[in-house]
């Protein structure tokens, strides 16, 4: 009687470690996607069910707005200027994979050294009331887009230890209007970047883009192509 009670004891216990690293294992690949090793051993616990290695989006983004405010620089433009954006961003979820949204740049420029360096040639000369002898700059002012999303490809993200995000490598493109100090004319976007969900309610995005418009020198109108890095922060609502 003592052994079968023994013997009831210790299996008793053997179950309930069992069950234990069962819901270990679970939470770990809930949290972290897991890894192969992880998925061999859940599978060998329930042989009967398919582990996956990246669980469900733990943000639900599907018919949700995403507010945000963003700050970058523009680089590979006009050379000489320095570009600088802060600008705001307001975006509809249509599901977790596609978007569209509108986006408003304001734009500080400052003189590059190169810039200063021909203003500064320019007064010596005293030609800088002539447009041939000065550089031929039109810095720009503001941008308005429409834009859409793509988010193909998401996965979830340890951050130091203190917790998991889930982020989403995404597309966008964009259409829309540039004001330079000239006037206006039609400017486009295409690029990429990061979104990390870092709760229910906020976000940040990491953002690199090609933008295309055209402005106005004494010479007549020309393509600016330059690349905008903007980082930003938003609440979902």
């Amino acid at each position: 009687m003592k052994h079968f009670k023994l013997i009831s004891f210790i299996t008793g216990l053997i179950c309930i470690a069992q069950l234990a690293l069962a819901q270990d294992l679970s939470k770990r690949i809930d949290e972290l996607g897991g890894n192969q090793d992880l998925a061999k051993k859940a599978k060998a616990l329930d042989p009967d069910n398919r582990v996956r290695i990246v669980q469900n989006r733990a943000v639900d983004r599907t018919w949700r707005f995403e507010v945000g405010i963003n700050y970058g620089n523009v680089s590979g433009g006009n050379p000489y200027l320095n570009t600088y954006a802060l600008g705001g961003a307001l975006e509809l979820h249509i599901n977790p994979k596609f978007s569209i949204g509108g986006r408003y740049y304001n734009y500080q420029n400052e003189l590059t050294s190169e810039g200063e360096r021909a203003y500064k040639a320019a007064e010596a000369s005293n030609s800088v009331d002539n447009p041939w002898g000065k550089p031929a700059v039109d810095y720009p002012i503001s941008t308005s887009l429409a834009t859409a999303s793509f988010y193909p490809i998401y996965g979830k993200l340890n951050l130091f230890d203190m917790g998991v995000a889930q982020f989403d490598l995404y597309m966008v493109g964009g259409y829309g209007q540039m004001k330079t100090s000239s006037g206006t004319s039609p400017a486009w976007i295409a690029g990429g970047g990061v979104g990390m969900w870092l709760s229910q309610n906020f976000s940040s995005r990491i953002e690199v883009r090609y933008q295309n418009y055209q402005d106005e020198i004494y010479t007549g109108s020309r393509d600016e192509k330059a690349i905008a890095t903007t980082f930003s922060i938003g609440i979902l609502l």
